[in-house]
């Protein structure tokens, strides 16, 4: 048989398939095929869905925007995202942590919450000196904390920085098809040279979404993939589960010794709404309270623009005067002297 015979028969072989019979179902979809279907494609025997890369972001209360943007401030949209009513604002914040390291033009996501929740990978906590559990979106409570600072002002949450769980968005109709609920646990496998099974993906099912799965980009970069990579829910329930375990001294690996830093934050007007930082409102938690008390001490930021203060008497570094790197490179430059004291 000639090539171009082998061709043509191939053709029609596929073209029948697709073609409707009497019932109006081609035998592709009578054969499981799925077609249309929101966010997933393949067989019953391979069920897979497309994955999205949650950057570090966040989502604010209405109380925070105000404080940050401005009272009555009107959040702009950017661009749309995958689940319906969800998007991008076209503002952005920055998050500061205990180690006075930052994360600049964090973008904020929509609609507006009850409560403000900032989602970050383990990589950016270390950075900021953060140790955010993982938790599923909205379940904030004894969470970690951090400052935002946006251009109009600076909010402390006391808590609200989560690592969000991993989790797979699903439609009622998609949830039926995959034989799963709201709230199971399920795996979900990657395939590529850096393949691996994710274990504990939370099902998330309502008539409003379109079926996706989210990880950060910890997950996503340890399994190497992208937006719109197809990943493939499986049942690893054959695996025995095991405990976290840790190997004794003995077994333990030493750690590299790493110094390196990415550097403390420099920009003057950072620098200063860090005193402008206000506690989460509205409670009457003794806590809180006594919190809030000691937050309105202020500290004392010391920049480069104040180094002319400081030319007679000096520079002394209390617990509460904070002295910029670039202020303290300079008044060594000028022959500032600064002493340390707690």
């Amino acid at each position: 048989m000639d090539t171009e015979r082998l061709i043509k028969d191939i053709v029609s072989n596929v073209m029948s398939r697709l073609e409707p019979d009497a019932s109006g179902s081609s035998i592709a979809e009578k054969s499981g095929k799925i077609s249309g279907k929101s966010g997933i494609q393949g067989t019953l025997s391979q069920k897979k869905v497309v994955c999205g890369i949650s950057v570090r972001h966040l989502h604010l209360c209405r109380e925070h925007v105000d404080i940050l943007f401005g009272k009555g401030y009107e959040m702009q949209v950017l661009k749309e995202l995958y689940q319906p009513g969800t998007y991008a604002y076209k503002e952005t914040v920055t998050i500061v942590g205990p180690r006075l390291s930052a994360l600049q033009n964090v973008r904020v996501l929509g609609p507006l919450r009850d409560k403000t929740q900032v989602e970050l990978a383990k990589t950016d906590c270390i950075i900021l000196g953060i140790d955010a559990p993982v938790k599923p979106s909205g379940q904030l409570s004894g969470t970690a904390s951090a400052v935002v600072i946006g251009p109009k002002g600076a909010v402390y949450l006391k808590e609200g920085v989560i690592r969000a769980n991993r989790h797979l968005h699903l439609s009622t109709d998609d949830a039926g098809y995959f034989g799963v609920e709201d709230n199971d646990l399920i795996d979900v496998r990657i395939s590529g040279p850096k393949g691996l099974t994710f274990n504990n993906v939370q099902v998330r099912v309502s008539p409003d979404f379109k079926s996706e799965m989210h990880v950060d980009t910890d997950d996503g970069n340890a399994a190497d993939i992208i937006n719109g990579t197809m990943v493939e829910i499986v049942d690893a329930s054959c695996v025995s589960p095991i405990s976290l375990q840790m190997a004794n001294g003995e077994n333990t690996p030493p750690q590299i010794p790493d110094n390196s830093f990415t550097g403390e934050i420099t920009d003057t007007n950072i620098l200063k709404s860090m005193n402008q930082a206000v506690t989460v409102s509205g409670s009457g938690d003794a806590d809180v309270q006594e919190d809030t008390a000691k937050n309105k001490q202020k500290k004392i930021v010391i920049t480069t623009s104040d180094l002319d203060d400081y030319v007679s008497k000096g520079i002394e570094v209390t617990s509460d005067v904070i002295l910029s790197p670039l202020a303290r490179d300079e008044a060594l430059n000028r022959g500032i002297k600064i002493s340390y004291s707690q």
